[in-house]
């Protein structure tokens, strides 16, 4: 049975949502870690904190569900 072509972009947002959001807040972070010092590195320290704080928190999340 094809599938419609609506059906594969109603899939395309919950699939790719958070990567999308961690790719743009790390390409956030090396840009604030260029623009310049001070505030802007620590602007660049948090956005860059996030996406290896989410993907550990999903980790430690799946171990504790076994059943999946």
């Amino acid at each position: 049975m094809p599938r419609s072509h609506t059906s594969g972009r109603a899939a395309f947002w919950p699939t790719w949502r958070m990567p999308v959001a961690l790719a743009v807040l790390t390409a956030l972070g090396l840009l604030c870690a260029l623009l310049g010092t001070g505030g802007w590195h620590v602007a660049a320290w948090c956005a860059l904190v996030g996406p290896p704080a989410v993907c550990i928190a999903a980790l430690l999340r799946a171990r504790r569900q076994p059943g999946r």
